[in-house]
């Protein structure tokens, strides 16, 4: 029997788990709007289908879009599966299909948050 490669059971790098928690704080912002304005929903359905005809999405993530987007009317819900933290969900996260909700301004502005302006007293 051949044995397993150690690869597979990699634990996940610093970079990648990085990465991972700066996409989460994006997709925790655009919960927050796609729950204060849902207008921006059919955008984001169309999305979900162009990227699965294109076969830039399997159907089992297809699933999974469509099944956490059924589910905005019910926000608790909602934000527990789109901010789900399993492995899963990561990786749907980082090829997100809801782009186009945050601004560029709110984007730069969670990505590289500016410093404490208030003096430190010491």
């Amino acid at each position: 029997m051949k044995p397993r490669s150690a690869l597979r059971n990699r634990p996940v790098s610093k970079q990648l788990d990085a990465a991972d928690q700066q996409i989460l704080r994006l997709h925790q912002a655009m919960v927050d709007k796609l729950l204060a304005d849902s207008s921006g929903l059919p955008a984001i359905y169309q999305r979900l289908e162009q990227r699965y005809q294109a076969g830039q999405l399997r159907h089992s993530g297809y699933i999974h879009w469509h099944s956490i987007l059924d589910c905005i009317d019910q926000p608790a819900l909602f934000r527990r599966e789109l901010l789900d933290n399993g492995e899963r969900m990561r990786k749907l996260r980082r090829r997100t299909i809801l782009t186009g909700i945050l601004t560029e301004q709110e984007r730069l502005s969670l990505l590289y948050p500016s410093p404490d302006t208030t003096p430190i007293d010491n």
